[in-house]
């Protein structure tokens, strides 16, 4: 793959967000104690496995139609995709495994990450 591509952003999108969740993790076991790390690492492990879920279906919609297959594409995965966010979610939540702020903490790591790898590679593109 040439650098740029989806599976390349893709990849460090995923990396850089780790690390990112990683840190914010470490930092509210440190500030708030166990629940909200918890839910900074629930939320942010959450977060990356559906934008990678995401980038998937996209990849595969962008064959459908670049093989000239396009129409309704998988809408059936999107919501598949959606359930299991939302339940993952509540789930982490109404067990009280994770404080609901620290969910929302974690999820909130993935879009700089995102904004700054998609600059990044950009500029590489450039």
């Amino acid at each position: 793959m040439t650098p740029g591509t989806m599976p390349d952003l893709t990849t460090r999108v995923t990396w850089a967000g780790a690390w990112t969740v990683a840190a914010l993790s470490a930092g509210a076991w440190w500030i708030a104690g166990m629940p909200a790390a918890a839910g900074v690492t629930g939320g942010g492990v959450i977060g990356i496995i559906n934008f990678r879920w995401l980038a998937r279906d996209l990849r595969r919609a962008v064959a459908l139609v670049t093989d000239g297959q396009a129409g309704l594409v998988r809408v059936g995965r999107v919501g598949l995709r959606q359930l299991f966010t939302f339940g993952a979610l509540g789930a982490l939540v109404a067990q009280g495994w994770a404080h609901p702020v620290a969910v929302g903490v974690g999820l909130a790591a993935l879009p700089p990450v995102l904004l700054c790898q998609g600059l990044l590679s950009a500029r590489e593109d450039s």
